[in-house]
């Protein structure tokens, strides 16, 4: 049984979110292929996005800073999923107190578009990792078409993640690769 602890149990309102890792870091193959449940119960995979951008989204509804950003979440999943953008939010078990139906009730009270993914830790240990994160909520990971993590935030700031979010999706999806 591996170690599921809690990677982001707090929530960080950071005016100067972190921007990007280090240097780009390579989604580990059994993160990519780790079978994962949303809400609603689908099985997915990363690995099933290999030809899209993908930004994760380690959130709460708890989260003052997560309510904040999920609006801009939602005008991105809307303007760029067409050019190949997918946005998943991740909703931590232990964040959430293991109350799925309480994350279905707010995800569907704010119009949220795109899947959530019901995580006991399988994927969001493993991503705060990668980027030697820390544990703070929310977080987003930028990833690209090859499956490597682009771009790391680290809370959020609307004067200013907004805009870096954008650009750090416009990159990728410009990237030829």
């Amino acid at each position: 049984m591996t170690n599921k602890t809690p990677p982001a149990n707090r929530a960080a309102n950071s005016p100067a979110p972190n921007s990007s890792p280090p240097a780009t870091v390579s989604l580990p193959p059994e993160v990519r292929a780790a079978s994962l449940k949303t809400l609603d119960g689908v099985s997915l995979k990363l690995s099933d996005y290999a030809d899209k951008v993908v930004v994760l989204n380690l959130w709460a509804t708890w989260c003052g800073p997560c309510r904040l950003e999920m609006p801009e979440l939602v005008k991105m999943s809307n303007e760029y999923k067409a050019r190949g953008l997918v946005v998943l939010g991740v909703a931590t078990t232990y964040n959430e107190h293991d109350d799925q139906a309480h994350v279905k009730e707010f995800i569907k009270s704010q119009n949220v578009p795109y899947q959530i993914i019901w995580d006991d830790g399988t994927l969001a240990n493993p991503l705060v990792q990668a980027v030697q994160g820390r544990g703070v909520i929310p977080q987003s990971f930028v990833v690209s078409r090859d499956g490597r993590i682009v771009k790391h935030f680290t809370g959020f700031s609307p004067y200013s993640t907004p805009q870096l979010l954008r650009q750090a999706i416009e990159d990728a999806l410009n990237e030829k690769g």
